[in-house]
């Protein structure tokens, strides 16, 4: 019986994991990234894998979501500043995570779109270990008339 369970465990993780990154987001592949990991941890260690892997996947889907947050404010930052920008924070394990956000080149203008552009490198750090390095371009979009 317990196979069976714990079959159906890593189905329900599996399903989890596909809804969640179905939409195809930066935020849902961290939220779905900590709630697989999460999960998976709290149904390997916990006598009650069912119970395990509900609180493991909740508290991996906060830390994802967390770990999401941090990144778009570094990105913003840099953006805004045109500097480097670092977030570092401690995680309940002892461990830390930490993110960069580096400015790439000059922003582009487009006037036939009336957006600005700047690609920003993004590294995701997990205890000196880079999980995600990634350049993302942040467009934003302006406004002109003659008119109120």
């Amino acid at each position: 019986m317990s196979r069976m369970k714990s079959f159906l465990v890593v189905i329900l993780l599996l399903s989890f994991l596909g809804f969640s990154i179905s939409s195809c987001t930066t935020e849902s592949e961290n939220v779905a990234l900590g709630t697989a990991v999460g999960a998976g941890i709290g149904a390997a260690v916990t006598k009650n894998s069912w119970k395990g892997a509900v609180i493991g996947g909740a508290i991996g889907a906060l830390a994802g979501e967390a770990m999401y947050q941090i990144q778009q404010k570094a990105i913003q930052e840099a953006v805004q500043s045109q500097k480097p920008v670092v977030y570092q924070r401690e995680t309940r394990n002892g461990g830390w995570q930490r993110v960069e956000a580096e400015p790439v080149g000059q922003p582009t203008y487009h006037p036939s779109e009336h957006t600005k552009c700047q690609k920003v490198h993004v590294r995701e750090i997990e205890n000196g270990k880079v999980v995600k390095d990634t350049i993302k371009e942040v467009c934003r979009g302006y406004k002109e008339t003659n008119t109120y």
